[in-house]
């Protein structure tokens, strides 16, 4: 019996199913097969593209890219060598498949029509959903309960296709306030659920804070009272469902945040990434090197990062090691309760400053260039630019991948809707 090929593609064509299958490869469900298939990806961007389009976003890869790769040639550093040159090569190769996911993403966007994009998006949104239940099932046997959520760490088996619930979380918030606008009611809700139940909540306070202020901005009266309702509820039952976490978030906000002895290392990892920068002129203009001072090519390549890098290849930079490595490391880890985004110095301003120094606040800025010109035309673009920028203060997104494939998909794809509405107006 023969199957239709259209079945097989969920009624996409090729090169559209091909973009579902990047989404789900991009997600990051297991790092080796993240980064063989966006290295496969990328190359068949290379061979068979035939338009670039030479916006802000590329030139902040591009010139990133560049500026690691010219590391390679620091001849006269005192540590350099083989492990110098390895953290050099993974902080490159980690740009140049941010370069070329976003490549894919922008020309998905503006050369596929808009309603088959919003059609692969949803595809992704229900396989994710369909994961994700799977997961709460499988929770559900192993606790031997109907309600595992009781538990204040389960919310970090909801992965679905991706690294972890952190990034679930963010990308549902996505799909939240896409939902929204589109007037789109269940599937809002369903990533509301999803959003709360990975109890994120860094991400959770970060999303409530800045929603909060939009709703305010942005809504008519009446749709202000329905959001202000619905978080209310949302949060009351957030409480019932979890309250060893509300217990932590006061503990975090009244005590470590305040705290003269005990600080959160987030906050210390800021200062440490202003006292490097402003050290020198030159750390001040070029920052302390790709992979040199806060990233998460330094933590892999620092050791204690992850188990599989190899332990004759560690490298630490001493702008790493007397700074952020000192904040997060096994020995530091093994103390409980010392391991919560309030006490990771994983944040992408910490890296961009830090690492790049001037130039790297200068391209980022050059980034936010499209963004920015459309941003009074945009609708969900603009609170999902907004939160993101706050999101940046809790990790490393950029070599994720995850986090801003989702979020230049969904940024342009809103970007093209504006430009189409201006040009056909």
């Amino acid at each position: 019996m023969k199957i239709k090929s259209h079945k097989l593609t969920l009624g996409l064509n090729i090169k559209e199913f091909s973009l579902l299958v990047f989404l789900i490869c991009a997600s990051g469900f297991s790092t080796f097969i993240q980064l063989i298939s966006l290295f496969i990806f990328s190359l068949a961007f290379i061979f068979f593209s035939r338009k670039i389009r030479f916006v802000g976003r590329w030139v902040f890869y591009m010139l990133l890219l560049i500026v690691s790769i010219i590391q390679l040639f620091f001849l006269w550093k005192a540590d350099y060598g083989l492990n110098f040159i390895l953290n050099t090569l993974l902080i490159s190769f980690m740009w140049f498949l941010a370069l070329q996911c976003s490549n894919i993403v922008v020309g998905s966007v503006f050369s596929f029509d808009n309603l088959k994009l919003e059609r692969i998006l949803k595809i992704f949104f229900k396989l994710n959903l369909i994961l994700i239940i799977l997961q709460i099932i499988l929770m559900c046997v192993e606790m031997k309960t109907l309600f595992p959520f009781s538990n204040m760490s389960a919310g970090d088996n909801l992965k679905g296709f991706f690294r972890n619930s952190s990034v679930t979380m963010i990308i549902m918030s996505f799909y939240f306030i896409f939902y929204l606008y589109k007037k789109d009611w269940l599937n809002m809700i369903l990533a509301a659920i999803l959003m709360v139940l990975t109890f994120y909540m860094s991400g959770l306070l970060m999303f409530v804070g800045v929603f909060s202020v939009f709703v305010f901005l942005a809504f008519s009266f009446k749709v202000k009272l329905k959001i202000i309702g619905g978080l209310i509820i949302g949060l009351f039952l957030f409480a019932k469902l979890s309250p060893e976490n509300i217990v932590y978030v006061q503990h975090i906000l009244t005590k470590k945040v305040n705290s003269s002895t005990d600080p959160a290392r987030k906050i210390v990892s800021f200062n440490q990434t202003f006292g490097n920068w402003v050290d020198s002129p030159v750390q001040f203009v070029f920052g302390s090197g790709g992979g040199k001072f806060s990233s998460r090519s330094a933590f892999i390549t620092g050791g204690d990062y992850v188990s599989w890098y190899p332990e004759s290849m560690v490298y630490r930079s001493s702008d790493f090691e007397n700074n952020h490595f000192a904040l997060w490391n096994k020995q530091i880890l093994l103390t409980p309760y010392k391991d919560g985004t309030s006490n990771q110095p994983f944040s992408f301003y910490n890296k961009i400053i830090g690492e790049y120094g001037l130039i790297g606040l200068i391209l980022f800025l050059i980034y936010l260039y499209s963004p920015l010109k459309y941003y009074r035309r945009l609708s969900y673009g603009k609170l999902i630019l907004v939160l993101m920028l706050g999101y940046f203060l809790l990790d490393y997104w950029f070599e994720y991948f995850s986090v801003i494939v989702f979020l230049e998909l969904f940024l342009y794809l809103d970007i093209k809707n504006q430009i189409t509405v201006n040009n056909d107006g």
